[in-house]
């Protein structure tokens, strides 16, 4: 049996075939367009070829491939624009430098994250360093609302519950809430997305996390620093500063921007967002 797959997702155009038949398996694959690589493996019975042979089926399908038949043509990759890949390569070192993203939140630690993010980074060169920086600096003016400030008024400020009631200081640093929204970048792009919607999907159960330290500053140096990983950046902020001058308008702090609204405190928190109060509310008072 001989079926055909490609990937065409995010930075992705690649195919993968596979021809199965008594004992013997076959796979080519590689870059659409290109003749590729085969290999070929014997397995001790029909039985477990078609088995092993269905198990990669399976995995590749998870990993995005779909199948194609075997007369149709390739369909041409979308080419994505400037800003769909860096944002790519944004959340992908974020992503791939996290070893415990799916683990219990015990078990995730952030300076580790911020050195393999530091690590994975340094094997790049310049210019995709001023996209991450680029990129990272876009994502926390866009978590610069009110609704994520809300978020961390109920994660970090000082509280006390009346008649049922949570009512919370709703005084936030500016520094700190930087230092928040950087926090929050380091979950990944699912729960950026998620959270941007609706600051209660923060318990929808698909995450895990230590509210108990909620600020992870050293994101805001991690290009340079994976920068000065193989060059002389004497000054510390070479990335930081050509960022500036090439993308003046990206400013992420409280000095150059205005929130969407004024962000609530007190009591009214608890109105507006039920099940993230009584459940963050319930774990902080234990």
């Amino acid at each position: 049996m001989k079926r055909n797959f490609i990937n065409q997702e995010e930075l992705s155009d690649k195919f993968w075939n596979i021809d199965y038949a008594g004992t013997t398996q076959k796979i080519s694959f590689g870059k659409t367009g290109t003749k590729g690589r085969e290999t070929v493996k014997e397995f001790a019975d029909e039985k477990e070829c078609i088995r092993e042979s269905e198990k990669l089926i399976s995995q590749k399908i998870k990993k995005g491939y779909t199948e194609i038949q075997e007369n149709d043509e390739i369909p041409q990759k979308k080419e994505l624009s400037d800003q769909e890949k860096a944002d790519l390569y944004f959340w992908e070192a974020i992503e791939k430098s996290n070893k415990y993203k799916k683990a219990h939140w015990s078990e995730y630690d952030i300076d580790e994250h911020l050195e393999n993010l530091t690590a994975y980074l340094s094997k790049f060169g310049r210019e995709r360093l001023v996209l991450f920086e680029k990129t990272l600096q876009e994502k926390l003016s866009e978590l610069y609302t009110a609704e994520i400030a809300e978020l961390s008024i109920i994660l970090e400020c000082d509280f006390k519950k009346e008649n049922g009631t949570y009512i919370y200081d709703e005084y936030l640093s500016d520094d700190g809430f930087i230092y928040f929204r950087c926090w929050l970048l380091l979950k990944g792009k699912a729960f950026f997305e998620d959270i941007t919607k609706d600051i209660q999907s923060f318990v929808n159960g698909k995450y895990s996390f230590n509210i108990g330290d909620c600020w992870a500053e050293g994101l805001l140096y991690v290009s340079d620093e994976a920068y000065s990983e193989n060059h002389d950046n004497k000054d510390e902020s070479e990335i930081r500063d050509t960022v500036d001058e090439l993308y003046p308008g990206n400013h992420y702090d409280s000095m150059e921007r205005t929130m969407n609204r004024q962000p609530k405190g007190g009591a009214e928190l608890q109105k507006m967002y039920p099940k993230l109060v009584k459940e963050m509310g319930e774990l902080r008072s234990s």
